[in-house]
């Protein structure tokens, strides 16, 4: 085990801190998965840190139920993937994986189905509503993946958004949202409506889903309300409380600024309201969490008190405690909790308003990332420009102020440790944005800057991924300017990718892909152009202009990633797997903690895209 471990290690960056923090709390399924292709019918498969180092398998098939035939010619041991060339794809055929003699996984495809390059989940899509005279309907909105009945199996829990969510500061109702959960076989587990009194919303509505009891099963997690209604239709709070402001000539009208806020943990299986406690912190004083990030405003209108990112946490080196994060701009209260013997427990609150914190204020992304930051083993929370240690205290603060993308991982190999790539939002005119970067690169451990530019120039968007051979770690960009070196931030080129959203594994290499809407993109750095590599038909992105995923993560197959996708009539999630045949066999990037908690919060605030620690 441990040679097998140090010999991925070797491969995969060439360091031993690669699989410093891995993370075996989930006992998966081998996630065989087959895809039509014009050759014939491809597979992959999982590999875990827990495999043999000379583990090999053998696929079979059955056409028509006939007797089973070996299909590859040598044990496969340098991948865990195979083209099957000489499939009928108009009979009956049922693919058996196995290992070491023993059946591992099977995959069934009857004739009557259609060739399509995805997996296909049905999805129930919410009725369409009315409040206060004004007509909504939903979308598929962003998902999460967790183990919820304990079968080795990820479920796919989705968000449902209505058409009149709101940011914060904008006044008017919303729909109610709806949290769903399915199961790859197409079956419906349950449906949460968070209620009234839960603003539709991307800054407001973030879930978490993680085994946080270490139970084998997976629970569910997020703010809730007065009239949210659980998986098996009991009612959390007082279901006749309306707590949002029905007055027309209020600066709140349509807005949730009084009345209880609770966190609940949901039971995976079922949906039921396992325990609530109250939000910490409450939202008061409204008029508190203004500052000297973004534009260095304030209101009093629950603009930014109802600004919340979430993350999962190994705080204590060995359980994964929720983390709720309140305020971005100003004030930023970090609350971390535990949920053992089916209580949640709050064990500490980092607040920037407390005597000595208050360089921490102003410093929160709409993005959080959470990592072992500092080497202790145990996890830190970055919401930015600013880290909350293990133990709930200030770990360092950068002075950068708040933004918007966050990348966290080992982005500069040469250097100990971890480091943060993030880009700062500099509105206005005045003398704090003005010496403010647009971009910088500094140490996960010290907030140390190692390179910023762009001082009181405004960065919306920005990306560190290893895109480039060429130089050492990954390659930055934003939304101005060129591609940059993440270890120096020196100019490559004035030419960059012409995405700056999520990135992906896609083909067979060590570089990242790109994945913006709805389609999947390399870049050439030998030509300075971005090549297409996948454009989905008939498939939806999310949240408007930002064109993310459902979600994208390694939650299928082998350590590459797939992509999901609501399709347009919002009738289905396609699930979408690479077919380029594999050149090596690596684990599932699941098992790297890191990768796996940033899986659990790529659906809060503006999403981001997920980094390993190595």
């Amino acid at each position: 085990m441990k040679h097998w471990i140090i010999v991925n290690i070797l491969l995969l960056c060439g360091s031993i801190y690669a699989f410093s923090q891995p993370y075996k709390g989930e006992k998966l399924s081998r996630g065989l998965v087959g895809i039509p292709t014009e050759k014939g019918m491809y597979f992959s498969w999982r590999i875990t840190l827990n495999d043999a180092p000379d583990l090999q398998f053998d696929l079979y098939r059955s056409t028509n139920g006939g007797t089973e035939t070996k299909l590859n010619k040598a044990p496969i041991s340098q991948t865990s993937d195979f083209l099957d060339e000489t499939v009928d794809l108009k009979a009956d055929n049922i693919w058996i994986l196995k290992a070491d003699n023993q059946i591992v996984a099977t995959w069934i495809r009857t004739k009557e189905e259609e060739l399509t390059p995805y997996l296909s989940i049905p999805i129930k899509k919410p009725e369409d509503g009315e409040i206060a005279g004004e007509h909504f309907f939903y979308t598929a909105n962003d998902c999460s993946v967790g183990d919820l009945d304990g079968d080795g199996e990820y479920e796919v829990i989705l968000k449902w958004t209505p058409s009149n969510s709101k940011r914060p500061p904008q006044r008017g109702f919303t729909g109610n949202t709806y949290l769903d959960a399915y199961k790859m076989d197409e079956t419906m587990l349950w449906r949460i409506d968070l209620g009234p009194n839960i603003r539709s919303g991307a800054a407001t509505t973030n879930f978490l889903v993680f085994d946080f009891d270490g139970d084998g099963c997976a629970e569910v997690c997020c703010k809730t309300g007065d009239g949210t209604i659980d998986g098996i239709g009991h009612v959390i709070g007082d279901s006749k409380n309306d707590w949002r402001t029905w007055d027309k000539e209020s600066p709140t009208y349509g807005k949730i600024v009084n009345g209880p806020e609770y966190l609940t943990v949901f039971e995976g299986k079922t949906g039921r309201k396992l325990d609530s406690k109250e939000y910490i912190p409450t939202r008061y004083p409204i008029d508190g969490w203004g500052g000297i990030g973004g534009n260095c405003g304030n209101d009093n209108t629950g603009g930014r008190s109802d600004r919340f990112t979430a993350g999962v946490a190994f705080l204590d080196g060995k359980n994964p405690s929720p983390v709720m994060v309140r305020g971005w701009y100003g004030r930023t209260v970090v609350a971390a909790w535990t949920f053992t013997n089916a209580t949640l427990k709050n064990i500490w609150t980092f607040d920037s308003a407390n005597p000595g914190l208050e360089k921490y204020s102003g410093m929160g992304n709409h993005s959080v990332t959470i990592a072992d930051f500092d080497g202790d083993g145990y996890d830190e929370v970055c919401v930015g420009a600013m880290t909350v240690d293990h133990d709930g205290k200030g770990l360092f603060t950068t002075g950068l102020r708040h933004g918007d993308a966050l990348h966290a991982g080992r982005l500069i190999p040469s250097r100990p440790g971890m480091q943060v790539f993030g880009v700062h939002e500099n509105e206005g005119d005045n003398e704090i944005v003005n010496r403010t970067p647009a971009v910088a690169m500094f140490d996960g451990a010290t907030g140390e800057i190692i390179w910023q530019d762009g001082l009181g120039k405004d960065a919306g968007r920005g990306v560190a991924a290893d895109i480039d051979p060429r130089y050492e770690g990954a390659e930055c960009w934003c939304n101005i300017g060129g591609l940059r070196r993440g270890d120096t931030g020196e100019f490559i080129s004035n030419k960059k990718p012409n995405s700056c959203n999520f990135t992906i594994y896609w083909d067979a290499d060590s570089l990242a892909e790109l994945l913006d809407h709805v389609s999947i993109s390399k870049w050439n750095w030998q030509t300075e152009e971005t090549d297409l590599l996948l454009k989905a038909e008939g498939v939806v992105s999310n949240n408007g202009t930002k064109g993310n995923p459902c979600l994208s993560g390694d939650i299928l197959g082998d350590w590459r990633e797939e992509v999901i996708w609501a399709s347009k009539d919002q009738t289905e999630l396609r699930i979408y797997t690479t077919t380029i045949p594999a050149t090596d066999r690596r684990p599932t990037l699941m098992n790297d903690r890191q990768y796996r908690l940033a899986i659990a919060w790529q659906n809060v605030g503006y999403n981001q895209p997920p980094h390993t620690n190595f």
